[in-house]
């Protein structure tokens, strides 16, 4: 079918370094574009250790995968349960590879 992506984790490779990245657009009324690292499905990322890497300008997502369905990323808030048991992601920073050959 025409339009369709291959994959259904909907992860495509940053431009710059080739990580595997997840990109949407993250709530309804005030959305924010989000760009994570997409880990595989069974490498943990529990909550303590995202809040470890939280910046004022690197917020903290939640991405449960679900068994049928896109993945979709939630907001963290301060009422975040620190059990949870999803995956717990920043955003992705770039190492682009060096350009020089010498």
């Amino acid at each position: 079918m025409a339009g369709r992506r291959r994959g259904g984790d909907g992860a495509r490779p940053c431009p710059a370094c080739g990580t595997p990245t997840l990109a949407q657009w993250v709530g309804t009324t005030a959305a924010l574009h989000a760009t994570v690292d997409l880990p595989g499905p069974d490498e943990p990322r529990p909550w303590a250790a995202a809040l470890l890497h939280r910046t004022p300008n690197n917020l903290i997502w939640c991405l449960p995968r679900p068994r049928y369905g896109p993945l979709r990323l939630r907001w963290t808030h301060a009422r975040h349960p620190p059990d949870c048991p999803h995956q717990h992601l920043t955003s992705h920073t770039c190492t682009p590879a060096p350009t020089t050959l010498f």
